[in-house]
Parts: C-alpha cells; structure tokens; sequence
C-alpha cells in the first residue's frame, strides 16, 4: 500500500514548463511524478519553467535556504537534450542556472537526486541519428552535464539497468537506483469480446528505425478473421510513411489518429496491446511509457525479444514475448482460448498497483529521506 509524506517538504526541478496534456514520455513524466508527489502529501516548491522562471524561483529559494528553512531533498526530472539546450530555441545561452542551483542545496546539505532519462548519446546510432556539426555542440554539452552530475547528486535515477552499463563512470555516484515510469489505474470494461475475435492495439510511434511495424501488420495479414488491429499514431507521422506500410494493410487493420482522453475508449475496446521496437533502437536502453499506460488499463502486452521491454515484460509477468515469426499462431491460438487472456488480465490487476506513478514516488521519498538518518 501507498503511503502518504505529509512531513516531507521538497524542491521538484525540471528545467521547463510543465503541462498536463504532454504528448511524449519526456513531457507524460515530469507532470505525473510532481502530481504523484503532491497526492502523497508532500510539501512540493515547484523549481520549473523557462530560464526566467526558474531563475527567479531560484533566488526566491536560495533565500529561504540561507534563512533556515529546511528542505527534506531535491528531485530533479532531467531532459533528453543537455540542461544548457533546455530553452525552445536549444541556444545554450544560461549552462551554469541549472547546475549551479543543485550545487547550492547540495553545499547547503539538502541530498539531490535526479532522473536521468536518456543515454543515446552514448551509443553508436546516436551519431548516425545527428549530423556531426550538431554532435560538436551536443557531446561537450552531455559530457559538461554528466561531470556536474557526479559532484552534487547524492542519488542518480535511471530508467533501467541497461541504461547504466553504457554511461561513463557510473562508480562516482554515491547511489544508483532504477525508477521506470509508470501508470495510473483505470477501471474500463475490458472484457474479452465472447464473439471470438481477439482485438489487438498498438499505440505510439511508427517511424523506422526506433519503430518498425512491418513485422507485426504482415503477422496480422497471415491470421484469420477473428484478429484485428487498431493503429494509433500521430497523423503527420502516418503521412510520412505510409507508403511503406501501405502493402501490409488490409480491412482488418485499421488506423486512427488519438490522443488523451480520447485513447481511453480504444484501450477499453482492446484486448491486448503490441509493443512494436526496432533492434538496436534506443529502446534496447529504456522503456517506453505506453507499456505501462497499458497496464494501467489491464491490458496485457505482446513484444519481441530484445532490448529493456522485452526484459520486463517476461521478468514481470506484464505478458508475452514472442519472436516475429511466432506472432500469428501465438494470436490465433489466443483468439481461441480467451481463458489465458483472462488469466493474464487478472494477473495483471493484481500487481500493476505496484507500477503507479505514485509507487514510485514514494520510492523516491524513501530513499531519499534514508539519507536525512544517515
């Protein structure tokens, strides 16, 4: 069970605006972990915006700080991008702000902790991804961010083990902890469909080479017609590419274009949700918001092997994975035993509550306030 931090009192750092309609994981994530927070009952000072913004909350709690107000810890939600490029225009016109803010409270004996979200940087697909003028500008940039990281955080967060083992000089943190994202619960009636259809749902990105669909919309043409798929995607990116998806397609996939609160009615008419990464992506490190966002709805998940989903798919119990070529029969053979459907659904009731934004808050809370008894 989830328990409430009334006595706790914190600095939440991000360096922009957040809002409460994101569209990706980077910008899902820092809303849902300061309304986790907030809902366990900690005191949150909201350290967020743009660089005038955050500037001038900065003085406001560099003052309290220095008059003797005590604060519990620092959570950082750091960004994709390095901390100097955090403004709309990515000019790095203030790299010190940031850093030179988390240097305080941690001088002033308050732990930081921060989220590190993203090691692309660090792998080789990066370079084939940026055009070398842009890699001059952004690998000092990583680099300057990560030496500043290793001097103040008391806490490093990552998304998965993986994620870790090709950072640099991970030994020059104090501690190192894992904080996936995660989900929030919604009752819908996902009740599998007695007709005997088995109703597939991919939602997110579409574009190769971090998604490639191929695999999975040519499993669905060598089904029958008791399996379906509902394709959500962004429409800008459906007009991009589907002239390669176009030979895969037939009347049993169909696409839309959600997002919202307008996703809640296509989970609720689902019965189970593919996740669909190419190998090598960047994938192969993190994990995508979707694969929780599912959970959070009691739909079970199918992906291939390789890379951090497939890990915790299988370690979890969160669904299947099956190899490209395994798809079609692994679905028709779903379609006619709805029992092991429903066997995975309640299951998935039963531990998701362990993935809500905020458990991992109050992973953050009890790790961090370990500090303050040390």
């Amino acid at each position: 069970m989830t328990a409430n931090h009334p006595q706790l009192k914190i600095i939440y750092h991000h360096p922009r605006p957040i809002t409460s309609n994101g569209m990706t994981g980077s910008q899902v994530r820092p809303y849902r972990m300061l309304k986790a927070f907030r809902e366990l009952g900690v005191d949150v000072v909201e350290v967020t915006g743009d660089a005038s913004t955050r500037s001038h909350i900065m003085r406001q709690t560099r003052e309290r700080i220095s008059n003797g107000e005590k604060f519990d810890f620092v959570y950082s939600e750091n960004l994709t991008i390095p901390l100097a490029m955090s403004e709309a225009h990515r000019l790095p016109l203030h790299p010190l702000l940031d850093h030179g803010f988390l240097a305080f409270c941690s001088a002033q004996g308050i732990p930081v902790s921060m989220y590190y979200r993203d090691a692309f940087w660090r792998v080789k697909s990066y370079r084939k991804m940026l055009p070398w003028l842009g890699r001059m500008l952004t690998i000092p940039l990583y680099w300057y961010d990560w030496w500043r990281h290793s001097h103040h955080l008391n806490t490093l967060y990552l998304p998965s083990e993986a994620t870790g083992k090709v950072l640099p000089c991970m030994g020059k943190f104090p501690s190192v902890k894992y904080l996936p994202p995660g989900t929030e619960i919604r009752e819908t009636d996902t009740s599998y469909d007695q007709s005997g259809s088995l109703r597939l749902l991919y939602v997110g990105g579409i574009e190769p080479p971090t998604y490639d669909l191929r695999p999975l919309l040519e499993a669905i043409q060598k089904t029958d017609a008791c399996v379906t798929l509902t394709l959500c995607c962004r429409i800008k990116e459906w007009n991009r590419v589907r002239e390669l998806y176009r030979p895969f397609l037939n009347n049993r996939i169909v696409v839309v274009h959600r997002s919202g609160k307008e996703l809640e009615s296509l989970y609720g008419g689902s019965d189970l949700c593919a996740i669909a990464l190419s190998q090598g992506s960047y994938f192969d490190l993190a994990l995508p918001i979707k694969i929780f966002e599912s959970i959070g709805f009691g739909l079970p998940i199918l992906c291939t092997p390789g890379g951090e989903p497939a890990r915790i798919v299988e370690s979890e119990g969160l669904g299947w994975v099956k190899k490209p070529d395994e798809i079609a029969v692994f679905l028709e053979e779903l379609a006619k035993h709805p029992e092991q459907l429903q066997k995975q659904r309640d299951k998935l009731k039963k531990l998701r509550h362990k993935h809500t934004w905020k458990s991992r808050a109050e992973q953050v809370c009890n790790e961090m306030s370990a500090h303050q008894r040390i």
